[in-house]
């Protein structure tokens, strides 16, 4: 959709739901909520047989200044019926108070991921330990030869023969 089609769609929304007629755009581009009526430049009263006459620009600023407000309206209506509604005047508990709040829902948030948590069966834990313990044994010997030969190696540099050596 085009930034025209666009603006002329959101004025048949607003007409719609103000129960306005069918909006018109004129030569000089202003909004008109009459048909046979002609937007004109120069400034008019307006009375009850006059249309409200706006830019399309000046339609947008006012659109979004009534979301604004329907939004406020609706936070407003939605702490009422929470009964949240706070006074200015009230005052924040002491600090203590508040850390002590915070301390005592982080400790109930543990515990309830805990409940979530898949805690493993003995045969599982152990199958595990297992094989973690088989892999650090086998990483030990290929370590251990790899020390070993390296030790023969220079050995035999240092020396130019075997006679006297030993691993440790």
């Amino acid at each position: 959709m085009g930034s025209k089609s666009k603006r002329r769609h959101a004025q048949k929304q607003y007409n719609r739901a103000q129960n306005k007629p069918a909006v018109s755009q004129t030569a000089d581009s202003a909004v008109v909520a009459d048909t046979n009526t002609v937007a004109t430049n120069k400034p008019t009263t307006i009375t009850e047989s006059t249309p409200v006459v706006m830019t399309p620009k000046e339609f947008r600023q006012m659109e979004k200044e009534r979301a604004k407000q329907e939004k406020l309206a609706r936070k407003q209506q939605a702490q009422k019926a929470a009964g949240k509604t706070k006074d200015k005047k009230e005052k924040r508990p002491f600090f203590l108070v508040r850390f002590f709040k915070w301390l005592w829902r982080s400790i109930v948030s543990v515990f309830s991921e805990l409940k979530k948590v898949h805690w493993p069966t003995a045969k599982q834990v152990f199958k595990a330990t297992g094989i973690v313990l088989g892999i650090v044994v086998l990483f030990g010997i290929v370590l251990l030869s790899i020390w070993i030969l390296f030790g023969l190696l220079h050995y035999l540099l240092v020396n130019g023969s075997l006679t006297g050596w030993s691993v440790f």
